[in-house]
């Protein structure tokens, strides 16, 4: 940090990222320097021959290129070891290093084309067998090093890195310049600047939409993806547009971040600074913290009521999670229920089915894999699916309305996150009202999903799918009145739970189950208003509850300022995150952190400043993009965990304390939607999302409950027996 800029352009490594491939490439060419002075030493040539004479000359000319590329690639990772992440003066002479580096590479590629050349002409002829074999060796394997060098460079090339240098040189020039912003007015000049300034931001923003577009380059160039990839890129370029970090920069920042929100819910502990006892899976667990009492009947029935609905959100994913989540002989009996046929009509997807019970599936393959292994996935109820689409496009997303006759409910099933439309879909965050009627200016949501909650709402009108199911259910169930419920795991979530908000002026009895919904959805007075009829279900640290463009801001700003507090190597503070051996337990600002108070107090103050004016750490004027918070929906039950202390460990068997591996004990809690505003760093952050995970904590919450149950149930009968004897 910041990022490297040679030949005008910034690209996407840092100058201290260039210790390992130095250090790569100096062992590399120290050993074929070997290889090629004991070749020339021990090896004799009889220059009488043409060919013999000609690969002499090629050894002792590529002898001094070896030689030349070792002293580089040396000084190369000398200089890029000095000094911390941000101590780039350190490193100042590794631009010219580079350039001469750059110029002996290209004295290398035209030697070892002039060894190939020789290869194809004399090798099978030139009376010389050793150094031939070397030769060829030497060619094939520095060759395959230059396309080494070749895809890194592709890899780490910024395609806004020239529009991010001109940026960045017209920013300067602003600064340079502000003393005389009055004569600057006067002259009209400012006017000039101001065009400028929108060039140079438009030409960054244009990368980005390059960089979009060619990243989803296979989902075609209509006019609904050139819109969105416009949205996303001006979102993208406001967000980076300041921010001077290269993905290393990224990786190392995290993992001091996340150090130092250990030591900081460490210090909270300690100080019981808001009455705080302890942190489970990263929530403060205070005097007023409301556990859910799981061995109360309404909360029972609750928890067996969200398991029920977590199949549909599970079972929405189709045949891929049917075969991630189930064993081998499901999976066989799966496949014998499948029905295949090559005849054209299986790939047309049917609009209307042949009689009026018959579900209507759109755009599932020709087997009907999907919806197959949907109804497999909640066949523990009685259930008829009324309609099952599986066409997707961006706002555009999967669904699924289902007779629950078991609950005696209509089901809307919403797909979460499977596509790269549904990618875009969720890129799509900016902030847009509600469609309400009457409008709410305040009530705002994630524009991607509540495009994805008006296409469901009107397929759900124009095709009259309610009122099908509603008759259908007239005439199955007779005389029983059958309730609406939303359901829907991340994109799915989101999109359920504006589309609950649509829908319930028309079904007032509505009830949406939201799991593992996005961050960034609602605004506050939207959240209240759901409290209601939402019930939001999140696992320990995910981190899609925790990520709204605001809350990637705030992570932004801590990431900023670990980095600025950093004082090792980042090759350091990477490599110790992943080896033990031969490291400090913690970073060096992570040591200092945690023995000093008073360091922890400047910490907190700097972190909170930092959030607040969001100014990059490079002495930059202009201030980084800022967004009105979201949050998820509901009220949210968020599954923590709890892991055992060395007391309750000696009580473990034996293997589980030989291999370290303490099972966690999970609790439900009452969560707060504010309780969500910071990313939290941990290794199961991802891992916390999956729907399988969610279901399977869920499960053991319950399961639990009832061991208990059972437990007391048989400790009471035991009682009664002996006192009886």
């Amino acid at each position: 940090m910041p990022g490297l800029v040679v030949f005008r352009r910034r690209w996407s490594v840092g100058s201290d990222d260039l210790v390992v491939p130095g250090v790569f490439l100096f062992t590399l060419h120290v050993t074929w320097l070997v290889i090629m002075i004991a070749v020339l030493a021990v090896v004799k040539f009889d220059r009488a021959f043409v060919c013999v004479d000609q690969i002499w000359w090629l050894c002792v000319a590529y002898l001094g290129v070896l030689a030349g590329s070792a002293l580089l690639d040396l000084f190369v990772s000398l200089v890029a070891l000095r000094g911390g992440i941000l101590e780039t003066e350190a490193r100042k002479s590794i631009n010219l290093l580079l350039y001469f580096r750059l110029g002996v590479m290209l004295v290398e590629i035209a030697w070892l084309t002039v060894g190939v050349v020789w290869l194809v002409v004399n090798y099978k002829t030139c009376p010389i067998e050793s150094a031939k074999e070397v030769i060829l060796g030497l060619v094939v394997c520095n060759w395959l090093i230059m396309l080494i060098i070749g895809v890194t460079v592709w890899c780490v090339f910024d395609a806004a890195g020239r529009s991010w240098v001109k940026m960045q040189q017209f920013q300067r020039s602003m600064r340079e310049n502000e003393s005389s912003r009055f004569q600057y007015k006067r002259s009209g000049r400012r006017g000039g600047r101001n065009w400028r300034q929108r060039k140079v931001i438009r030409a960054y923003q244009d990368s980005w939409d390059h960089r979009c577009r060619l990243l989803f380059c296979c989902m075609g160039n209509n006019d609904r993806n050139k819109n969105s990839f416009a949205d996303i890129a001006r979102l993208l370029s406001d967000f980076f547009r300041d921010l001077d970090v290269v993905p290393s920069d990224v990786i190392a920042g995290l993992v001091l971040l996340r150090k130092f929100q250990k030591i900081e819910r460490e210090a909270v502990v300690n100080e019981r600074k808001n009455e705080t006892f302890e942190y489970l899976s990263g929530v403060a667990v205070t005097s007023n913290t409301k556990f859910v009492a799981v061995g109360d009947e309404n909360h029972v029935h609750l928890f067996q009521t969200v398991i029920h609905y977590m199949h549909y959100a599970l079972a929405a994913y189709g045949w891929p999670m049917f075969l991630i989540t189930h064993t081998v002989p499901d999976t066989c009996k799966f496949c014998f229920q499948l029905k295949c046929s090559c005849l054209p009509s299986c790939w047309w997807h049917r609009a209307k089915p042949d009689n009026d019970d018959e579900p209507v599936i759109i755009e599932d393959n020709c087997c009907h894999c999907n919806y197959t292994a949907f109804k497999n996935m909640v066949a523990s109820g009685d259930i008829d699916v009324v309609y099952a689409t599986y066409h997707v496009d961006i706002g555009e997303t999967p669904f699924f309305v289902v007779i629950d006759y078991t609950k005696q409910k209509i089901v809307i099933c919403i797909r979460g996150t499977w596509s790269m439309k549904d990618v875009i879909t969720d890129l799509n965050a900016e902030s847009e009202c509600l469609p309400l009627d009457p409008p709410k200016d305040d009530w705002l949501g994630h524009k991607g999903m509540v495009n994805a909650a008006e296409y469901i709402k009107k397929k759900l009108e124009s095709e009259d799918i309610l009122n099908k199911a509603k008759s259908q259910c007239e005439k199955k169930a007779e005389g029983k009145d059958f309730g609406l419920v939303l359901v829907g795991h991340s994109l799915g979530a989101g999109t359920a739970a504006i589309l609950a908000i649509l829908l319930r002026p028309k079904y007032p009895d509505l009830h949406c189950y939201s799991f593992s919904p996005p961050g960034g959805l609602l605004s506050l007075p939207a959240v209240e208003y759901t409290k209601s009829f939402i019930t939001s279900v999140v696992l320990g640290k995910d981190v899609v509850p925790r990520i709204g463009l605001h809350q990637m801001e705030a992570l932004r700003a801590d990431l900023i300022n670990a980095i600025k507090r950093s004082k090792d190597p980042k090759w350091k503070t990477i490599v110790c995150s992943f080896v033990c051996c031969g490291c400090a337990p913690m970073p060096t600002s992570a040591i200092e952190l945690r023995a000093d108070s008073a360091t922890m107090k400047e910490y907190q103050r700097e972190k909170d400043a930092v959030r607040s004016f969001a100014n990059q750490p490079n002495d930059t004027s202009i201030s980084l993009s800022f967004h009105q918070p979201l949050f998820p929906p509901g009220k949210i039950i968020h599954i923590v965990r709890h892991h055992p202390t060395k007391e309750e460990q000696k009580y473990e068997t034996w293997w589980r304390r030989w291999l370290n591996k303490h099972e966690p004990v999970y609790q439900a809690l009452w969560a707060n939607n504010t309780d969500f505003d910071e990313v939290l760093i941990s290794p199961v952050m991802i891992q916390d999302h999956m729907p399988d995970k969610v279901l399977d904590s869920l499960n053991r919450i319950l399961l639990s409950h009832s061991n208990s149950v059972n437990q007391s149930a048989n400790t009471s009968l035991s009682i009664e027996t002996s006192s009886g004897r």
